[in-house]
């Protein structure tokens, strides 16, 4: 759960841990969850974005064939997490993506400066003329 969830009391990230009874344990499944659907400030107004209808659905589908492992939900071996002394922080596992941004050409983006910089002298000077500023 993310840093805000139990505000104004704690603003810790959380996270709930679910054991059941009997069985071994050889895969750990994680959610990253991002909102509960309030905002995560200390007034906790309701907002759209709520990850918990998600979270249960996918519980229940994790052992299915049709489960399919996303950024947000995933498995993590045993062994794993045993080789990293047991830490189950998320973000000891979860995968980052990123992506390659392309930037324009540095002569370009110059240009685009100087003709707001244009732009803007053009504007300022008829904000003055309209006030009756001198320069």
């Amino acid at each position: 759960m993310p840093s805000g969830v139990f505000k104004p009391y704690a603003g810790v990230s959380t996270a709930i841990l679910v054991f059941v009874k009997g069985g071994k344990t050889d895969r750990v499944w994680f959610y990253d969850m991002e909102a509960d659907g309030y905002s995560l400030d200390d007034k906790r107004n309701k907002i759209e974005q709520n990850d918990i209808p998600e979270i249960i659905e996918y519980y229940h589908k994790k052992e299915s064939e049709s489960y399919k492992e996303t950024r947000k939900h995933f498995f993590i071996d045993i062994k794993e997490i045993q080789a990293n002394e047991y830490d189950l922080s998320i973000n000891r596992y979860k995968t980052v993506e990123y992506e390659e941004v392309k930037y324009p050409p540095t002569q370009e983006l110059i240009l685009d400066i100087e003709a707001l910089s244009k732009q803007i002298d053009s504007d300022l000077k008829e904000l003055k003329t309209l006030l009756g500023v001198s320069s």
